[in-house]
């Protein structure tokens, strides 16, 4: 049976999580990725043990469904604690038209409570890629082959997987020089408000080190070396046809928990994006299909907070039900309409 690409990613969450067992009698807590329907939606869970899908399906009017609703997400992974199943009677089941066909079916007649929880498919600190090896150094520095990957702000026009540009002598121009601008100004707000520690980021490799190829998008005399904050953690993994796709993210303080970048790596090096997100932890990674069919890396996440308005919060805010989705598309994040 072949699971579309947002269910078969369950299946790598699933395997971090608690074993899940189906009981009518005691309080259990339940955990699926939210789909909502009209009447009736669904926790959809893939066993760890034999990789068999389970339809956890419950009424949206019923106190479950009230609770659940509530608190979760849909595409979003959720826990629904205090839970009860019983199995539904096959009338129940000839009403419901998910596009998904599970092995079993539960249905769940209460809650206590539901939140949301990260699905994300990998937390690694280091990866071996086709095209070379990632590292992150316990000073939370990517390294690409041994040598700090060069992060800066992309062209709208470039493209994934593109040959990178012959290093030029010549001095920034005035496009140039303001986004270097832009991305300090945006360091140093982020800095202020707990993103990124006290201590200055490692600087760039002293002349005497050969210097590293040059990168694609690389804009002479303004890269930084790509660099998280708290932490810095590689989520997901997507092996594409001439390039491989990597997620990176980077933990932050309180008002803004995470953001993320986009690594592609092919045979000419390694471009990163500029970080991207609502500033949640609460995300899965799949991979979708493009509107040409192509596949296509994307991100969702709860929350609908700015990172540049959350440095204006003197507290944390409460995650706002809102879902946010955001794709790797010809080699730069585009923020996905609730619509599309």
């Amino acid at each position: 049976m072949q699971f579309p690409h947002s269910l078969a990613a369950l299946l790598a969450a699933s395997l971090a999580l608690a074993p899940w067992h189906a009981s009518a009698q005691a309080q259990e807590t339940l955990e699926g990725q939210l789909e909502r329907g009209p009447t009736h939606s669904v926790l959809w869970f893939v066993s760890p043990e034999s990789g068999d899908l389970i339809g956890q399906v419950f009424a949206n009017a019923s106190q479950a469904g009230q609770i659940i609703l509530a608190r979760c997400l849909p595409d979003l992974a959720c826990m629904a604690e205090g839970a009860r199943t019983i199995e539904p009677d096959e009338a129940l089941l000839k009403q419901l038209h998910f596009a998904n066909h599970p092995s079993g079916w539960w249905l769940i007649t209460q809650a206590q409570d539901a939140f949301m929880q990260p699905s994300l498919p990998l937390r690694e600190r280091a990866l071996r890629t086709r095209f070379g090896a990632l590292r992150i150094t316990d000073e939370h520095l990517l390294l690409f082959k041994d040598r700090p990957v060069l992060g800066n702000p992309q062209p709208a026009s470039a493209h994934a997987g593109a040959p990178a540009p012959a290093p030029s002598a010549a001095p920034p121009t005035l496009l140039e020089r303001l986004a270097a601008w832009w991305d300090g100004l945006w360091r140093k707000l982020l800095a202020l408000f707990g993103r990124a520690s006290a201590a200055p980021r490692t600087p760039a490799p002293a002349a005497a080190t050969p210097a590293p190829a040059p990168m694609p998008w690389h804009v002479p005399g303004t890269a930084e070396a790509v660099q998280g904050n708290a932490a810095l953690h590689i989520v997901a993994h997507y092996e594409l046809e001439d390039r491989d796709i990597v997620l990176l993210q980077d933990t932050g303080g309180a008002l803004c928990p995470a953001l993320y970048r986009f690594a592609t790596l092919t045979a000419q090096g390694i471009a990163v994006t500029p970080e991207f997100g609502s500033c949640s932890d609460i995300a899965t990674a799949t991979l979708e299909k493009a509107p040409d069919g192509a596949p296509e890396p994307q991100v969702r996440m709860a929350g609908s907070r700015d990172p540049i308005a959350a440095l204006g919060e003197t507290a944390p805010a409460p995650e706002r039900m809102q879902l946010r989705r955001f794709a790797l598309r010809n080699g730069a994040v585009e923020v996905i309409p609730a619509t599309d």
